[in-house]
């Protein structure tokens, strides 16, 4: 399926002064596939050697006695039986987090042979880096890999054509003429979400179901993975953190703040933090903190106590609760907290995917503005709803009392300006970045 990072995997072979490049990203979110798609597409390479430390550890050996570049590469032709020429082969290390010392040797790569293109690639590598500590910070290039964004679920629903309307409709704010057909197709990402396997399932025959299966066994697998690589007693702090998501999300307050007695009774922000540090980490969750002010920069106004965490995929997150085209319909008030926290999981998953650092301002007692990002223009409110009926009190305020040159509402009404709120459909939040 197209994705928006081969565009960046372009961008990186084309660089006369390239270093190794490092992916990052969640389990199953396609690193795997978009680098050897783009390996073997592209025409500067006539060859790709795919290692996979995890399938294949004996590999680890060419790594073992020398980082020396070119004893590593007579090493992988020995036990490969293959050549690796310089320039011409794409050395592809996937599952890197399983080797230690090939982390290492990308710097070496770097430095004494620049001649040979490296891309990396690991699960649960943000993870690895945080705890072991070594990385080589400076000699490597580095691209973070996400879920399919809702742009990426149109191509893949073959719906390019309506996603390019919304984008036209963006650029100058005007009605979409497609609007009601593109909001039916985000009532449908909230279902699926953009985890490649599950999106092709559903594309191929548009089964929710079918989808749901494949849901089902990356949220094993991530579970899987904290039994993996944490300790017992850790692990089981991970796994009620990241299991206290969904009822944090559709809280009857209405507030989406992360709170600790979600998680379990008794618990605490000292016994439970490096567990909230771990899924952010390992790309499985995504952090939003507060800021007291809304002024540039926004990271010197953090509030790092004071937290949301959404779910890296909104289709994992449905399929935590269960949820069915039905409760997207439905205007039964006693679900409006299900459906704006899918809202804002969505929302948050858009914003992240193309590069931006969303913050959120307020408290629910007083007054929340959603998102809080910093763009070209200034600092910008985004206030998020589920339906049509929208009011921005809060995002008012706070524009009126930072001197933001605008506000944003994303919704399901279609797109405007008024009075210095511009109107955004839930659909081209993926937009927001091009601010």
């Amino acid at each position: 399926m197209r994705r928006k990072i081969t565009a960046e995997l372009e961008a990186w072979a084309a660089r006369p002064n390239k270093k190794p490049l490092v992916i990052f990203g969640a389990r199953q979110t396609g690193k795997t596939t978009s680098a050897l798609d783009f390996a073997r597409s592209h025409e500067a390479y006539a060859d790709v050697i795919h290692i996979d430390f995890y399938r294949q550890p004996g590999l680890k050996a060419a790594f073992a006695a020398s980082l020396e570049p070119k004893t590593v590469v007579a090493t992988l032709e020995a036990l490969l039986g293959r050549e690796i020429s310089p320039g011409n082969t794409l050395l592809f290390l996937d599952e890197i987090q399983d080797c230690d010392q090939a982390i290492t040797a990308l710097k070496y790569f770097a430095t004494d042979a620049p001649e040979y293109p490296v891309i990396a690639a690991g699960s649960l590598l943000g993870v690895h880096v945080a705890r072991s500590g070594s990385f080589p910070v400076g000699y490597v290039d580095m691209l973070t890999m996400h879920p399919m964004d809702f742009e990426e679920f149109c191509w893949a629903l073959g719906e390019e054509r309506a996603f390019g309307l919304a984008r036209s409709s963006f650029q100058g704010l005007t009605e979409c003429p497609v609007h009601d057909h593109l909001l039916g197709i985000y009532r449908e990402y909230l279902l699926v979400g953009g985890m490649p396997e599950a999106v092709r399932t559903y594309a191929e025959g548009r089964s929710l179901p079918a989808a749901r299966v494949v849901q089902s066994n990356i949220r094993t697998a991530y579970a899987a993975d904290m039994v993996k690589y944490i300790s017992g007693v850790d692990a089981a702090k991970v796994g009620a953190c990241w299991d206290s998501l969904p009822a944090q999300l559709a809280k009857e307050s209405g507030s989406t703040k992360f709170m600790w007695k979600y998680v379990a009774p008794g618990a605490k922000a000292e016994r439970y933090e490096s567990a909230v540090d771990w899924l952010g980490a390992s790309d499985i969750a995504s952090r939003c903190t507060q800021v007291s002010d809304g002024l540039a920069p926004l990271k010197s106004f953090e509030k790092p106590s004071s937290f949301k965490l959404y779910v890296a995929d909104t289709g994992l997150l449905s399929d935590a609760y269960g949820a069915s085209p039905a409760d997207l319909e439905t205007k039964d008030a006693r679900t409006g907290h299900f459906r704006g926290g899918m809202a804002e999981n969505y929302a948050m998953q858009q914003l992240v995917a193309v590069g931006q650092k969303p913050y959120y301002w307020g408290a629910q007692s007083t007054g929340e503005v959603e998102f809080v990002i910093q763009a070209k223009d200034g600092v910008i409110p985004i206030e998020v709803k589920s339906g049509k009926h929208v009011a921005s009190p809060s995002a008012r305020r706070f524009a009126e009392k930072y001197g933001c040159p605008y506000l944003i509402r994303v919704s399901e009404k279609n797109f405007g300006a008024h009075e210095g709120v511009r109107s955004v459909p839930l659909y081209a939040a993926c937009l927001l970045g091009e601010l």
